[in-house]
């Protein structure tokens, strides 16, 4: 088992490795007056980050009536981030869903 030390010590290692920096967006509904809603989404967290391709090709998929393609990503941020399922990540020009 690691002890306290050397967590602290691969943690640190880890994040003197990100480059990035990743935008942790989470989505808000605010009311639009009319008995709707308007999404908008607020940063919650900068971290630093990587981000590498998987290696996987792209996948197409008709989806609506329309074809999508989706790529896989992997992203390193720091542990203990707090990252929901429905956040989204912003790396420079990149949105991630």
């Amino acid at each position: 088992m690691l002890t306290p030390t050397e967590l602290a010590a691969m943690r640190s290692t880890l994040n003197d490795s990100l480059p990035d920096t990743a935008q942790v967006q989470r989505r808000t509904l605010k009311s639009d007056g009319a008995g709707g809603f308007t999404e908008s989404w607020a940063t919650v967290a900068a971290v630093a980050c990587r981000v590498a391709s998987s290696g996987q090709s792209p996948q197409e998929r008709v989806s609506a009536e329309r074809l999508t393609a989706t790529s896989t990503w992997t992203l390193t941020i720091p542990a203990l981030t707090d990252v929901q399922p429905a956040d989204r990540i912003v790396v420079g020009a990149q949105t991630f869903d």
